[in-house]
């Protein structure tokens, strides 16, 4: 006895359904995967990396720079090289659990790493080297270089500044020797962070990835939702 055509209709709807649902859950999981091993997104929350990273600018995270770990854990499945001087890092909030944060890796591990007041780093007792780009009433913007072929700008206060840059009188406002497995980490706006000189170093474990690129830039945030670009901007 032959299927009615209604029944046909029937097994077919049925299948396109069934198809339906896998292929829904397997984009699902393809897109869990994808963030979890390689690519996550991020906003910045705050100006503390300006001027090269501002308040709302969406970037994308890579998560595999440094390794793999298992999903919702710092434990890692397999590590690669730690992060050079200078990589921009998002990592895990050491005074707020659950939350992310992000810095630039200036002190590397078994480094000697000072701060001075107008904004200069000395690693092992060689300073950055900067020169000025720009300078307003308040800030200067500041080109420093990284000595491994990287240079990035900062920001600095201009009432901070030193007369005479190159001297080291009244000392440094931070120095530490880093310990093995951490890193020291600033913004690069220089005295409006709260970073190392606030936590202390950041242990390797607690590195989400390294920051690659910015894809959307807000100007501002939706009045019930700060951290959601507001489209009509």
């Amino acid at each position: 006895m032959e299927d009615s055509p209604r029944q046909d209709d029937s097994q077919n709807k049925q299948g396109t359904w069934r198809q339906a649902v896998v292929s829904f859950v397997l984009s699902a999981l393809l897109v869990l995967v994808f963030r979890w091993i390689v690519f996550e997104p991020y906003v910045i929350p705050s100006g503390s990396m300006m001027p090269t990273l501002l308040e709302l600018d969406y970037i994308y995270v890579n998560k595999f720079a440094y390794g793999l770990r298992l999903p919702f854990s710092n434990q890692w499945l397999f590590e690669r090289a730690g992060p050079g001087r200078c990589d921009v890092v998002v990592f895990r909030s050491q005074t707020e659990p659950g939350i992310f944060v992000i810095k630039r890796v200036i002190g590397l591990p078994g480094e000697k790493v000072d701060l001075y007041p107008d904004g200069r780093v000395r690693i092992n007792g060689r300073p950055l080297v900067t020169s000025v780009k720009d300078e307003g009433d308040e800030f200067q913007t500041l080109s420093e270089d990284c000595g491994n072929g990287k240079a990035h700008d900062i920001h600095v206060e201009i009432s901070r500044q030193a007369e005479r840059p190159d001297t080291d009188d009244d000392g440094p406002e931070y120095s530490v020797v880093v310990p093995e497995g951490q890193y020291a980490m600033f913004g690069d706006n220089r005295h409006q962070s709260a970073d190392s000189r606030v936590w202390g170093t950041l242990p390797r474990q607690d590195f989400l990835g390294e920051a690659l690129g910015i894809w959307l830039s807000c100007e501002e945030g939706l009045a019930s939702l700060q951290r959601v670009c507001n489209p009509s901007t």
